[in-house]
């Protein structure tokens, strides 16, 4: 099996559609973009890039099959070199710019007599002992401070992350004239919004901004394969794919594997959306909610609560020449999403092997980068 890392840098701006509608009719004359792409739409740009450069033939079931096999692990952040994760659910950042605080979300282990809520059987609420608005500017968290993170067990004594800035959109109005009329031809007055990967600051304190997104490719195809320009997201703008250190993948810290291994309460941080049959809930949990994710077999959980995001929908088409035809509405658990499980059986120390591996409960989706995890504490 070949593994290799690859770069995705925007050489245009870039459009990764919502899934919001977007035509002639009135409120949908815009098309609103994602800050970073979903999984698949990073996975469909590296498998036609590569199945182009390998010269197969798109109408052949088996080589469809070659590159379906090639698995896409991603896309991450990464922001001047950094890499950048989705805010964990269970942090919740108060204050002021000058004195931000984090509030650390846990399971109630103490609840009141004949307490109850509506949450399914087996799991309780999380406690919230702070009445507060969050921080804004707190949507993406650096690397490190989220390992730091997930090191902490109870939040205490936090210090807070800073800020980091998303990357820029630019809208851009598009018109049609109507020659006879002299005015915009009805239903082409519209907007687009675009994410650039690059950001100058001019003047004095100028800064310069540089995103990329980043993926792990395995396969027993040749990858040294991907390198060279490609069409990425919607209207096919320029993209770049180059390889990538292995060093630039972030690896599960040392005294975080040496915690892990100490512990029988373990957190689950969804750094990539996760496709599960249950929507928040995933497919490996029986209705005791106890399993073992896909990617530690070994180790057995007890899902206790959980700290889940809004729920995504991803859709998009299929062009494929057997089945050319919109793809069908699914739920995604988001990014940033945090489960709170007990160890029932097995090593937890199984789980820093585990690192950024997939836990959706299909081997497709897995293969396409949905539910990549790191683990932690609580």
């Amino acid at each position: 099996m070949n593994s290799q890392m690859v770069r995705i840098r925007g050489i245009d701006p870039l459009l990764f559609r919502d899934g919001r509608p977007f035509g002639a009719e009135i409120g949908s004359l815009s098309a609103r973009t994602l800050t970073c792409p979903y999984p698949s739409t990073v996975t469909g740009f590296v498998r036609t890039f590569l199945g182009n450069r390998m010269t197969i033939d798109w109408n052949r079931r088996e080589d469809i099959l070659r590159v379906l096999a090639i698995a896409v692990y991603g896309p991450l952040l990464e922001r001047n070199g950094e890499t950048v994760f989705h805010a964990p659910a269970d942090a919740l950042v108060t204050g002021t710019p000058k004195q931000p605080s984090v509030f650390a979300l846990r399971p109630s282990q103490d609840l009141p007599e004949h307490a109850g809520c509506d949450l399914p059987k087996h799991l309780v609420p999380l406690r919230v002992d702070t009445d507060e608005k969050p921080a804004k500017g707190y949507e993406y968290w650096d690397g490190a401070s989220l390992m730091r993170w997930l090191e902490s067990a109870d939040g205490a004594g936090f210090t807070p992350p800073q800020p980091v800035s998303r990357m820029d959109v630019e809208q851009r109005t598009h018109v049609a004239i109507d020659d006879e009329k002299g005015t915009s031809a009805e239903s082409l007055l519209y907007s687009v919004e675009y994410v650039s990967f690059e950001r100058y600051r001019w003047g004095k304190n100028g800064s310069r901004e540089r995103w990329a997104l980043l993926a792990r490719l395995e396969s027993d195809e040749d990858l040294s394969l991907a390198r060279g320009v490609g069409l990425l997201g919607g209207e096919k703008r320029l993209a770049l794919l180059e390889p990538a250190e292995d060093s630039c993948w972030p690896a599960c810290p040392e005294t975080l594997r040496r915690a892990l291994s100490q512990s029988r309460r373990v957190r689950m941080f969804l750094a990539t959306p996760a496709i599960f049959e249950g929507g928040w809930k995933p497919g490996w949990l029986n209705g005791k909610m106890e399993g073992s994710p896909p990617c530690a077999s070994g180790v057995k959980l007890r899902l206790v609560s959980a700290a889940v995001k809004r729920r995504e929908a991803v859709s998009g088409w299929s062009y494929r020449q057997d089945r050319q035809q919109p793809k069908p509405l699914r739920l995604l658990a988001p990014a940033g999403s945090v489960y709170f499980f007990e160890v029932l059986e097995g090593d937890p120390a199984a789980l820093a092997e585990a690192w950024l591996r997939p836990v959706s409960d299909d081997e497709h989706d897995r293969r396409d980068g949905y539910g990549l995890t790191l683990w932690g504490i609580w």
